[in-house]
């Protein structure tokens, strides 16, 4: 994985719908781009970073600027239906994934290079007995139970489906 795709993952996920296309002045935007949206890559030894476009227009969301006054969708709690019929390969696959979910931004996961520092270890999940519906609403929306949380509503904001959120459950609770 490349620090420049880790961060714009990290720019991603933290970001959330936007009701208005009224974008802050240091938005990493080009309207010309393809997408408009850019990414930062990081050029090998120089201390700088390249803008390139990016797979998707993520420009209906606010970005971590102060300038950047959009407003955020509100807090969703939400009940999971059982049975879970989560599929962990799937899940692995999504909290790896950099446009998706992409877990190790942030949280430490088996198998990967560069962990992030920001969120919980996730490693030996199992071990917590977390029940299934506790974890799917910590990724649906964080801010329901913590306020103050970092951890982007992935479903209130549409990032992840519902049952990407079950595939993700699965393997966070296959994690030994």
């Amino acid at each position: 994985m490349q620090i420049g795709n880790a961060l714009t993952v990290f720019f991603i996920l933290l970001a959330v719908p936007a009701l208005s296309a009224d974008l802050p002045p240091d938005a990493a935007v080009n309207p010309a781009a393809p997408n408009k949206t850019l990414e930062p890559k990081v050029v090998v030894n120089s201390g700088r970073l390249e803008w390139m476009p990016f797979k998707l227009d993520l420009t209906a969301w606010p970005t971590l600027g102060y300038d950047d006054k959009r407003p955020t969708a509100k807090p969703r709690k939400v009940k999971l239906s059982q049975p879970l019929n989560g599929d962990p390969a799937r899940g692995k696959e999504i909290a790896q994934n950099p446009v998706k979910g992409y877990c190790v931004v942030c949280h430490e996961i088996p198998g990967e290079e560069w962990p992030g520092t920001v969120g919980l270890s996730l490693m030996h999940f199992k071990e917590h007995k977390y029940p299934d519906g506790a974890v799917f609403q910590q990724i649906f929306d964080a801010r329901v139970t913590n306020p103050n949380t970092v951890m982007p509503p992935f479903g209130t904001n549409r990032i992840l489906t519902e049952q990407e959120i079950r595939d993700l459950v699965a393997y966070l609770q296959s994690i030994e």
